[in-house]
């Protein structure tokens, strides 16, 4: 089985999950991107990690500035890394994500916090699209 990425695109970071062999885990975060930098580094990942295609969380409602920004990245991420691009329904990932971390000794209110909210986030993204297409 080839390896997936699983990605989270927020307003300042884009969370990032890998699937390797159906075991899915968090991979990273690109931080305060731009979208010439983010791909740059999103080809790097798929380069090394072998990553045959990448699942993206769009909100169910998507027609929001948010999915347009989504929809953005995934259209230039598969014109310029040749990549499959697939989506799946990102509601409640967040809020999900926070509500693991709720016991952490993390301060939502901190830059880490909010990192772990995108990684556990792109890993939810992950976990639900390989549920539903075993």
């Amino acid at each position: 089985m080839k390896n997936i990425l699983g990605i989270d695109v927020g307003q300042k970071r884009i969370g990032i999950a890998i699937s390797r062999d159906g075991i899915v885990s968090s991979f990273g975060i690109i931080s305060n991107f731009d979208l010439d930098q983010a791909i740059v580094e999103i080809g790097q990942i798929i380069r090394k990690e072998q990553v045959l295609k990448i699942i993206i969380g769009v909100p169910k409602n998507k027609n929001t500035l948010q999915a347009d920004k989504i929809h953005k990245v995934a259209i230039e991420l598969a014109k310029k890394l040749n990549i499959l691009i697939e989506y799946v329904d990102e509601s409640f990932t967040s809020s999900e994500a926070e509500r693991i971390l709720k016991n952490s000794n993390l301060d939502p209110k901190t830059e880490k916090y909010k990192e772990e909210i995108d990684k556990i986030s792109a890993k939810l993204i992950l976990e639900q699209y390989l549920n539903n297409n075993d």
